[in-house]
């Protein structure tokens, strides 16, 4: 009884919507039959948007996926080659990184640090005439150059695929290559001598040094940060994405955000884990948790990371060598030969920018001594 009363519900549903279906097909044909119009203007449309989706949206969506991944990369070498440029201009030696490392990172590298960074810096050779700063002043001039012609192949690569890029991104490289284009964009400039013969006297520059581009070099390290923001903040996350991004985040204080992102990408990389434990254990360290902090380093140091070598771990420990509890979790799993090491090497690069820091401010007021002394004479009766 009750299957027959289903069976006839849902004999009179299906009738019901057949009604419906044949009263919009009748209403349709009728419509059809008296509109000269508007049915061609429909069928137009409908044709319309079928041909946009096989012969233009899919093609250039598949198009898409294969070219997007080039503009991020060319963003991402951009990106690597500025980083680059700034540890090359704040280096204190040939062939050596700079101390800077962190600062660059952090997006805290100030005006007046990258002043301090150029004061040995010079063009090419014939800039080393003054033998009180000679043996001071470094050559990066072609390096500069190198870098420069770099970044403006790059920008242009992005341009060529500019229908894959964001107008924020052109508007950003553009304006980078608009800034590394006014000074020493070319061999001529590089390799020109500073020297100027004029009624048959040399005159040479009383200051050597480039540090005449320090706002120049500043507002170029305003848009690396910028880029720095957009690229680092990309999916996926490859290795290189996910140091850097680890490392600004430290840097810059933002420890949560650190943690955050160790914990959830931190596995794929475990080649890495000893570097990125370190910042997650730091990060505990700069939000309060010294229990997290002390736990998360007793278990990547009880290993014997590197061979046991403490020194590859030394930007690490050049904040931490005054907490003794710390050193007592070392000791348990390393010798006092390789923790001696460790402070050697943390104190020698403490040493070593000191050095260059007081160095570079000799310089700089040995140029100012000779401004004053070329403007007194120009002045005098």
């Amino acid at each position: 009884m009750t299957e027959s009363v289903d069976m006839k519900v849902g004999d009179e549903f299906f009738r019901f919507l057949s009604n419906i279906g044949d009263s919009l097909l009748n209403g349709f044909d009728v419509w059809a039959q008296e509109s000269n119009i508007l049915l061609p203007i429909l069928l137009s449309i409908i044709a319309a948007l079928v041909f946009w989706m096989v012969f233009s949206y899919l093609p250039e969506r598949k198009r898409r996926k294969k070219l997007r991944p080039v503009v991020e990369l060319t963003l991402f070498d951009t990106y690597k080659q500025l980083f680059s440029l700034f540890d090359l201009i704040m280096r204190h030696s040939n062939n050596s990184p700079s101390f800077y490392q962190s600062e660059i990172r952090s997006g805290k590298l100030s005006e007046d640090t990258i002043a301090l960074g150029l004061r040995n810096k010079c063009l090419n050779e014939s800039y080393r005439y003054d033998p009180h700063v000679k043996n001071g002043l470094l050559v990066i001039g072609q390096e500069i150059l190198d870098s420069s012609l770099e970044l403006d192949e790059l920008a242009n690569k992005v341009l060529s695929f500019h229908t894959y890029a964001t107008a924020e991104e052109i508007l950003l490289l553009e304006r980078i290559r608009e800034k590394i284009r006014i000074y020493h964009f070319g061999e001529r400039h590089i390799n020109q001598s500073c020297e100027t013969i004029i009624n048959g006297q040399v005159h040479r520059p009383v200051d050597p040094s480039i540090s005449y581009r320090q706002h120049n070099f500043y507002e170029i390290y305003q848009l690396f940060c910028k880029l720095q923001t957009l690229v680092l903040n990309r999916k996926p996350i490859d290795r290189d994405r996910f140091i850097y991004k680890m490392q600004s985040l430290y840097y810059s204080g933002q420890h949560r955000l650190c943690i955050k992102l160790v914990r959830s990408e931190g596995q794929r990389f475990e080649k890495d884990s000893t570097l990125y434990r370190n910042y997650w254990a730091l990060s505990e360290r700069g939000i309060g948790n010294m229990k997290s902090f002390y736990k998360i380093m007793e278990h990547n140091y009880k290993s014997r990371p590197y061979n046991g070598s403490l020194v590859s771990s030394r930007d690490t420990f050049k904040n931490l060598l005054g907490d003794n509890k710390l050193l007592e979790i070392l000791t348990q799993f390393h010798s006092a030969e390789e923790i001696s090491a460790l402070m050697q090497s943390v104190e020698q690069d403490k040493k070593h920018k000191e050095i260059f820091e007081q160095i570079n401010q000799t310089l700089g007021k040995h140029i100012k001594c000779k401004i004053s002394s070329v403007t007194s004479s120009a002045n005098a009766p």
